[in-house]
């Protein structure tokens, strides 16, 4: 059983976002140490991470239709498991453990709450096929295989209708704020 503190703290790091995770970005970025190694594994994860965030822009249409093709047929919250590429990303980019530590933690307390909030959503705009297609998919962590019977395409219009490419822009600039620490130290 989780205390009530806990959930409570939870809710607070879900509703506030850009507040729990700014103090972490501005640690990795003020102390960050990085090597051309670790500038290419973690700029490989982010480029790595923003793809799968376009890809699953593609297939979703939010609150509309249930997408259950393409990364959806892995992993019921694949822009999240993105999110936790790009993490990393810039953690390993960093070049410091702690503050990966806590990046993670904070991952943790925003996304846990999140999506269980989303599950109950999309329980009760989808009902069946969502308890249905949910039975297939893991919540977070991707099966390897697709699950069978999905239903769904990508499309280019729900990438630029989300303002995934905004997003890309600024995942680029920072790998760019990174190699530009390495190159400024060294």
């Amino acid at each position: 059983m989780i205390p009530d503190w806990y959930n409570d703290i939870e809710a607070w790091f879900a509703s506030h976002r850009i507040a729990a995770t700014a103090p972490v970005a501005v640690l990795l970025i003020v102390l960050a140490d990085p090597t051309p190694m670790l500038l290419a594994i973690g700029g490989a994860l982010v480029v790595l991470g923003e793809a799968g965030r376009m890809w699953s822009s593609g297939h979703i249409d939010k609150n509309q239709a249930l997408a259950t093709a393409g990364p959806y047929a892995h992993t019921r919250n694949p822009l999240y498991v993105a999110n936790l590429l790009l993490l990393i990303g810039f953690c390993v980019m960093s070049g410091h453990a702690w503050v990966t530590a806590l990046a993670l933690l904070a991952f943790a307390m925003i996304y846990r709450p999140v999506i269980r909030e989303e599950a109950q959503h999309m329980d009760k705009l989808f009902g069946e096929a969502y308890r249905k297609w949910s039975i297939d998919v893991p919540l977070f962590f991707p099966r390897l295989t697709p699950a069978k019977n999905t239903v769904g395409s990508f499309s280019w219009p729900l990438v630029i209708q989300h303002r995934e490419h905004k997003n890309a822009a600024a995942f680029l600039l920072g790998i760019a704020i990174f190699c530009a620490i390495y190159f400024w130290r060294h």
